[in-house]
């Protein structure tokens, strides 16, 4: 079924609302405010429109910059507009699922915003692909299972579209059916990891490990390992945390959900102990090298840990997965003795639901800073400072 609309504000998952005869529809592909013609998928709850022409284009509507495959939902608008979609979200987010978190920000003079970091473009340091049948890179077109080869992906880095415009010269390293990961690590040149084996270049295998460089620190990383993708995130959340907790020398530090020890490393030069919980063994094993001075245990993370690991500390930093704390978590945070808690997060629900749970439970928000930090797609990372 294909019907005229006019799109309306945006919300979270990448859509704008419409309304046909009364019913929510989620629509893809539309600005705020534009006719367009839609195909209706009524097999979903809500229903699910996909844009088939635009009738009114709206002002910020330009040429899609990465039309071909995944990766890039919201490369249709102007990266100003984007910045007003993602903050429309955020604002959403708090006002229909944070309860009072809304009005507390209000009362607390505090406007929520989300920032742009670096040019949209060129900017992604870890491009993970598929090889085809044919022994091509590939990426899935979005929202399907099908492979589309690729000779360039525009988000990612120079020396990451390098290897895949070359990708002949390294014919042999992977076969159809491989996952490719290729990196553009801050610290070193680039490298392609397909399992569990890394390349420096065609032919020739390296460490395991890749090195990043931020803010006057190292960290060794395993390649197929988490870290933050955007070149600028390490030293932006390192910051933005950092700074927004206002850590002191005799500090006691909890971290949670460290990964690799982005976090972990410069807190154990900036307080005087830090204990960090992680739940990956790979991860652990990654921080323990980065950060030998911070005292580091692999485990599950529940709001038992999180209770029992934030007492007695003067800090508090979470960075939990798309996920968040979920209330309970959140509850035993805002419960501890801290002075300050840094809640870093990549999903705007998760955010207004765990800090509304702190601020239900006597805490304060002092800051919350939100950064665009996934260009062209519908992702935030934001930090959240609460007293």
């Amino acid at each position: 079924m294909r019907i005229d609309i006019e799109a309306g504000q945006p919300v979270h998952g990448g859509y704008t609302l419409a309304r046909i005869d009364g019913r929510i529809v989620l629509v893809e592909g539309a600005a705020p405010g534009e006719k367009v013609e839609i195909e209706i998928d009524d097999t979903q709850k809500p229903w699910r429109g996909t844009v088939t022409a635009v009738h009114e284009p709206s002002a910020d509507r330009v040429p899609h910059i990465w039309d071909v495959a995944g990766g890039a939902e919201l490369g249709y608008l102007k990266r100003s507009a984007q910045l007003d979609w993602k903050t429309a979200v955020l604002n959403d987010a708090i006002d229909h699922l944070g309860g009072g978190l809304a009005d507390h920000l209000k009362q607390g003079g505090l406007t929520v915003k989300v920032n742009e970091v670096g040019p949209g473009l060129g900017t992604r340091t870890r491009l993970d692909l598929e090889v085809d049948e044919s022994g091509k890179l590939a990426m899935y077109a979005h929202g399907t299972n099908t492979l589309v080869p690729i000779d360039s992906m525009p988000l990612a880095a120079a020396a990451i579209n390098d290897i895949i415009a070359d990708q002949e010269a390294w014919t042999g390293t992977w076969q159809p059916g491989d996952s490719v990961r290729i990196l553009a690590p801050s610290g070193q040149g680039p490298a392609v990891a397909v399992g569990k084996d890394v390349y420096r270049a065609p032919g020739q295998k390296t460490s395991s490990r890749v090195m990043e460089r931020a803010a006057g620190y190292t960290w060794e990383v395993t390649a197929t390992g988490f870290w933050q993708t955007h070149e600028k995130a390490p030293v932006t959340l390192l910051d933005a945390v950092i700074k927004g907790a206002r850590l002191r020398k005799s500090d006691r530090v909890a971290e949670f959900y460290g990964g690799a020890g982005l976090f972990t490393l410069p807190l154990t030069k900036e307080a005087r102990a830090v204990r960090m919980w992680e739940g990956n063994a790979g991860a652990v094993r990654d921080a323990k090298r980065n950060a030998p001075d911070a005292k580091i245990t692999q485990s599950p993370i529940n709001a038992k840990v999180l209770a029992e690991g934030s007492r007695g500390a003067d800090v508090v930093i979470a960075d939990p997965s798309r996920s968040g704390l979920g209330i309970p978590g959140a509850k035993a945070l805002a419960a501890s003795d801290a002075q300050a808690i840094a809640l870093v997060s990549c999903d705007p629900a998760a955010l207004a639901r765990d800090v509304s749970a702190m601020v239900e439970e006597g805490r304060t928000v002092q800051s919350l800073a939100s950064y665009d930090l996934f260009p062209h797609t519908m992702h935030i990372e934001a930090v959240t400072i609460l007293s």
